[in-house]
């Protein structure tokens, strides 16, 4: 084997250790509280985005 072989074969592993890394820190038990509030982000301000809108007027032509 050459050295370049060698090498390529050290990025690969490389490569599959990090992916495997990644893997394992996304699926955590640790990371499931953070990632459950990241996917409640866009409900949260909801309520205060109907309220506005049932109390301003149609500012942009639409008939009531």
């Amino acid at each position: 084997m050459d050295w370049v072989t060698i090498g390529r074969s050290a990025f690969t592993v490389m490569c599959f250790t990090f992916f495997i890394l990644v893997l394992f820190i996304a699926y955590s038990r640790r990371s499931k509280n953070r990632y459950d509030e990241a996917a409640n982000v866009p409900f949260l301000d909801d309520d205060k985005v109907q309220e506005v809108d049932n109390h301003e007027s149609a500012s942009n032509g639409a008939k009531q």
